[in-house]
Parts: C-alpha cells; structure tokens; sequence
C-alpha cells in the first residue's frame, strides 16, 4: 500500500537527483575545459563517501517513515551520482595539486584517497551511532519506540544535509581563494540550489522539520544564493556572459 504522500516524496527526491545529476555533469564540463577541478576537495571527499554508502547500498537510503520508498529507484540515483563522482575525482587528482605546496602537493593523491576513506568510516559510524526522535509514530516489531536508529530513519538526510552545508560554505570560499570563475558557472551554482531546494521539499513531505533540519536547510540556501550571485558578479568582471557560460 503507497502512503498517502508517495508521489510527492518521490517526485522530489527525484528532482533532487536531476538538478544535482546536472550541478555534476557542469562541473565535470567546465572542470576539462578549464583544466581545473570545479568542486571544493574537502566537500567532494564527504560527498563520494556519502555516495559510496548509499549508492553500494551499504545504508539504506530509504526511510521507515516512508513505508512504500522504492529502495532500488533511490539507491539507483545515489549510484548515478557516485558513477559521476568518479569523473570529479578524476579532474581532482589531475588537476588539484598544483593549488597546493609542501607536504599536500607532495602526497596528494594520497591525502584525497585517504580522505574519502576517513569520511566513509565516520559517516558510516554516525549512521549507526546516533537515533533521532520518532516523531511519525514509525512501528518497529509491534511497538513505537519513542526513538529511531538513523540507520533506520534519517541517516541518509542528517549526514546529506551536514555534508551539503559545508560544501555551500567551500564553494563560497573557493571562488574568493581563486578570484575567478574557473571550473565553475551560474548553471552549476543554480543547479545545486535547486537540488537543495527539492531535497528539502522531501523533508517536508516526510515531516522532517526539525531544528536541526530547519538550521542547516537555512544555512545551505543562504550561501547557495550567496554562491549565485558572486560566480554571477565574477563572471561579468571576468568578461564573461554568465548566461552564455555553461
């Protein structure tokens, strides 16, 4: 039986998966044209992470609250944006190290792979870790606990969510650190705001508005909208048409 809010539910975390397909697909574009890499190192080491856990299917990224989640079609979006972070990695290691000097240039292939394992181990942890407040009456073996495993409910969005907040944050400060607009575009800046936005459109379908939700939501569509117009403002003093530049 599909809950009474499947469509909605679906409709979003598959628009979610479209917008931030196409932030990926730009980045990747404009990281070859440019011959850099078009997403911060320490953001897109979380975010492969992320996707290897639930993208292999090793966490569900199905919620309990959401009983009729087709666990194929959502793990078959999070596998599509691992297959592309893969591309990313690549321009990454190709191009990355030269941003770098000392001991980060000498081992940096390393410290990126390193890196992404570290990530996985500890989201992986938290996931299993830390239990949220059943706040949708979820049955488990007869009973409503009064509190969930996130490996159960939310692990997927309360480790999603912290991850984008601090790549809102990188991708801020990567074009103020590079003083110009290589490997990035308004297309990939909008792109990943309305991933946002749709992402958030599942939390209330799903009945997630928690503090924490609420604040780290709050925090992402701040500096997503910051990020849109520096790349915008950079672009036009580069002289470049932000709108012609994919």
């Amino acid at each position: 039986m599909l809950d009474s809010n499947h469509f909605w539910l679906l409709g979003t975390a598959l628009a979610s998966g479209v917008f931030w397909l196409v932030a990926y697909i730009l980045i990747i574009y404009r990281g070859f044209k440019d011959q850099t890499y078009g997403m911060p190192i320490v953001a897109f080491i979380g975010n492969i992470a992320w996707e290897f856990i639930f993208g292999l299917g090793i966490e569900s990224g199905c919620a309990a609250s959401w009983s009729s989640c087709p666990a194929a079609i959502i793990q078959a979006r999070n596998f599509i944006w691992l297959l592309f972070d893969f591309v990313i990695l690549y321009t990454i290691l190709k191009f990355g190290r030269r941003y770098f000097t000392g001991f980060l240039n000498k081992y940096f292939n390393a410290v990126v792979i390193g890196g992404i394992v570290v990530a996985g181990l500890l989201i992986y942890a938290i996931v299993q870790e830390f239990w949220i407040k059943n706040l949708w009456g979820v049955v488990i073996n007869g009973s409503t606990p009064e509190f969930l495993p996130l490996t159960r409910q939310g692990g997927s969005y309360y480790t999603g969510f912290g991850l984008n907040v601090i790549m809102s944050i990188l991708f801020v400060f990567m074009i103020y650190r590079r003083g110009n607009v290589d490997g990035q575009s308004v297309y990939i800046a909008i792109s990943k705001w309305l991933g946002t936005v749709a992402a958030y459109g599942f939390m209330l379908a799903d009945g997630i508005q928690t503090p924490v939700v609420n604040v780290l939501y709050a925090i992402v569509f701040v500096f997503d909208l910051l990020y849109i117009k520096m790349v915008y403002d950079q672009s036009r003093r580069e002289g470049h048409d932000p709108w012609r530049r994919a």
